[in-house]
């Protein structure tokens, strides 16, 4: 059996749509860029898709050194990355972290899509969001805004086999992963708990507990009932719906599309 990665995705702005790259790097935080800007409410609080389901229309893009965003009714806005300025305290799942703010464009544009006063902010070069034990972590690691561990992983045959339970299948974009592997059986992620990709090792910590957000239409933003209601009769958990695992990477490394991935454990 040859399993191989079969797809990349990275989120430079938390919730809005993904980038496919062929390759990409993993640094500290998990793949080079990857939710490392948030949007935020007025009171410092992050926004996601669960608030806000346009947000998954929203394109992001790293290029040249600077962050553009697109909208279906917008020209694309380019925005030097900034690194340095003031702090600004921000609040993701009850943590509070220390950013910067990306100027007044970015939250003109934000503000006007969503209809609610927002602001783009990127994760301060001095702060550290540390991971958490529970996730994989042994107290030196730190992830960026991902909502926990810094990479999910989904095997294309566990969608293959949700997708002949559905009356309309669905694509692999409502789950959000940073790693889709072919090749095997479905649901067979369940079983790993270490994994080689290249020169990259990673752990494979726990299953993902799905929110919402799969039941948004990635391409739309228009929300329904599916897949979590076809989910929750044969996926249901003692925490929730399960669909993909969280990981952590235990070296870094390029991964790209078309490795081989090999089962360590």
């Amino acid at each position: 059996m040859t399993l191989t990665v079969s797809q990349i995705s990275v989120f430079p702005v938390k919730s809005m749509r993904a980038v496919h790259p062929s390759s990409a790097l993993l640094v500290d935080t998990g793949f080079d860029h990857d939710r490392a800007w948030l949007v935020i409410d007025e009171d410092g609080m992050f926004v996601t898709q669960r608030q806000f389901p346009a947000m998954a229309r929203i394109r992001a893009h790293v290029l040249d050194g600077a962050l553009e965003l697109s909208t279906d009714h917008e020209s694309t806005l380019r925005l030097p990355i900034v690194r340095e300025g003031p702090s600004v305290h921000v609040t993701i799942w009850g943590t509070e972290c220390a950013a910067v703010d990306q100027g007044e464009a970015a939250a003109r544009m934000l503000t006007r899509y969503l209809g609610r006063r927002c602001r783009l902010v990127r994760m301060h070069p001095n702060h550290r969001r540390h991971l958490s034990s529970s996730y994989g972590g042994s107290g030196e690691q730190s992830v960026g805004f991902a909502d926990s561990s810094p990479l999910m992983l989904i095997g294309q045959a566990s969608l293959d086999d949700l997708n002949t339970r559905l009356a309309l299948p669905v694509s692999m974009d409502r789950f959000r992963p940073n790693l889709v592997i072919a090749g095997g059986e479905a649901f067979q992620e369940d079983r790993w708990s270490r994994i080689s990709i290249g020169e990259v090792t990673l752990k494979i910590v726990k299953d993902c507990i799905r929110c919402e957000i799969p039941t948004i239409d990635q391409a739309t933003g228009e929300k329904g009932v599916e897949p979590i209601e076809t989910l929750e009769n044969y996926r249901a958990g003692p925490y929730g719906t399960r669909f993909g695992r969280k990981v952590v990477h235990e070296s870094l490394g390029t991964i790209s599309v078309g490795d081989e991935v090999t089962v360590l454990e």
